[in-house]
């Protein structure tokens, strides 16, 4: 009987307060990445390393992303998330199609209709070129790479189930080559490394 009347005071509790503990819930946001800076890593044969700054990717990169996880006690989200970028190609690098999958923790440090919070993506991203020029062709050169992005943003509620997300982020991508059946230039194989950096705008929204 305790018990029985435990359960029926938390239950009570919970429906008074008008939210569960944890739910499910769902982020899926819209984002312009500009590019801030490149460095690349070349070794030569014979294990010299070379390393060189490239400008680069001046157009910025459109992205869509959507994360499924558990929102737990209205302030914590975690969960998994898939995202799709596209750069457009410029004088020094081609067009790239970004397919990534990645964590994505999310902190909101105050509850009410404005809600800050802070966050955390990180994950892995794979690139495939179009039409690479010289002797790296899209078939036989891709990258792959992992990436990490924490972020600033506030939330604004929208009625009992739904929020309106911006930020402000930062990308760094550290990719490298995978080469495949490529003979005439081995010594650019899996030596060839890039590591990017982003500026983030977000916008999106949360359902719970």
């Amino acid at each position: 009987m305790m018990l029985l009347g435990f359960a029926m005071t938390t239950t009570k509790a919970q429906d008074k307060g008008g939210s569960k503990p944890v739910k499910f819930s769902n982020i899926t946001e819209a984002t312009v990445g500009f590019h801030i800076g490149k460095t690349t890593r070349l070794s030569e044969v014979g294990g010299n390393e070379t390393e060189f700054k490239v400008a680069g990717y001046e157009i910025p990169s459109p992205r869509v992303s959507s994360s499924f996880g558990a929102f737990i006690g209205q302030r914590f989200f975690i969960g998994p998330g898939f995202s799709y970028m596209y750069q457009s190609k410029d004088d020094s690098n081609p067009t790239q199609h970004h397919i990534g999958v990645f964590g994505h923790a999310r902190l909101q440090l105050f509850k009410g209709l404005l809600r800050p919070y802070l966050e955390l993506k990180g994950g892995y991203n794979h690139i495939l070129p179009e039409g690479n020029a010289g002797v790296f062709s899209q078939e036989t050169y891709t990258w792959d790479g992992a990436f990490a992005e924490p972020a600033l943003g506030l939330g604004i509620k929208l009625g009992g189930h739904a929020q309106l997300n911006v930020s402000l982020g930062y990308q760094f991508l550290n990719v490298w080559n995978r080469a495949e059946g490529i003979t005439s230039a081995d010594a650019f194989g899996p030596e060839l490394k890039d590591a990017y950096h982003r500026l983030l705008l977000i916008v999106g929204f949360s359902f719970f």
